[in-house]
């Protein structure tokens, strides 16, 4: 299984996800022209992993912005991470904000997945 990165850029989001370390990393800003051709691919990648998952694995969301288009795939790239949990994996979500907007989203997302997730200000990423 492949291990994906990308810098991202002013529209499009950073992106580490690391099978070996059980590690997933999305962040930065995701306002693409073209949404399906960016989360395609983290989905595809998502599908594979769930099959052999980590025993443990750290989820860590930390963007400046997204647009409605980009939450409705993230969610939808969420919902395989709260099945894994749902199969006895252990997931830790770490979700990181900026602004109240933000942990709204982050609320809102954890009440539909039915998992929790551990809140942080962005300011705390690097400690995590």
């Amino acid at each position: 299984m492949d291990h994906i990165t990308s810098t991202g850029n002013m529209k499009t989001p950073r992106v580490n996800l690391d099978p070996e370390a059980g590690l997933v990393e999305l962040g930065g800003r995701s306002i693409p022209e073209n949404t399906e051709s960016v989360y395609r691919p983290l989905i595809d990648w998502i599908q594979e992993y769930k099959e052999q998952p980590k025993d443990i694995t750290t989820v860590k969301i930390n963007f400046e912005y997204f647009n409605s288009s980009s939450a409705k795939y993230l969610i939808r790239f969420l919902e395989y991470f709260s099945t894994m949990k749902k199969s006895g994996k252990e997931v830790i979500v770490d979700w990181f904000y900026d602004d109240d907007e933000l942990l709204e989203y982050g609320e809102d997302f954890q009440d539909v997945l039915e998992m929790k997730f551990n809140f942080y200000s962005s300011k705390e990423y690097n400690k995590i």
